[in-house]
């Protein structure tokens, strides 16, 4: 069997440009009024996040403090805090749409996309090749367990 076609960087950060993707289906879908698309395209941007955080959290962020007896306090610790907060707004978001509040929904996307821009930068610049380095020998396997999460894009 032969490995992942992409790095891991390659692999965390489609998946950012997938759900940036996303995001701007949702603000068109919501100026467009069809009400019905809009709850397609916010359930599989909402979806997509949460995936892909979680991804991040059960899979990569073990693998790389493991590889680098890295814990509490460390880049990994700062980026679990900040999914945090991303899933505070992303609910408060799924209030505003189960309320029909598209402008609010709007709103507090633009709050959660000012949020996920400096987190992807962080993961991109810093975090994804500090994890390729430690983490390379084991990528293929790491990939096979991302394969279980549900795809974004």
């Amino acid at each position: 069997m032969s490995g992942p076609q992409l790095t891991l960087s390659q692999y965390f950060t489609r998946d950012h440009r997938n759900c940036d993707a996303q995001w701007a289906e949702v603000e068109a879908a919501s100026e467009g009024g069809g009400a019905g698309n809009l709850a397609s395209v916010w359930g599989r941007f909402e979806q997509s996040m949460r995936t892909h955080m979680q991804k991040e959290e059960e899979v990569l962020f073990p693998a790389v403090e493991a590889a680098t007896g890295m814990s509490g306090g460390g880049p990994t610790e700062v980026m679990r805090s900040e999914h945090n907060q991303m899933r505070g707004l992303l609910d408060q978001m799924a209030e505003a749409f189960t309320r029909g509040d598209h402008d609010e929904l709007l709103d507090q996307g633009d709050t959660l996309l000012m949020l996920i821009q400096q987190h992807n930068q962080k993961e991109e610049h810093i975090l994804y090749p500090m994890c390729e380095n430690a983490l390379d020998a084991e990528w293929t396997q790491i990939h096979e367990r991302l394969a279980a999460y549900p795809p974004i894009g």
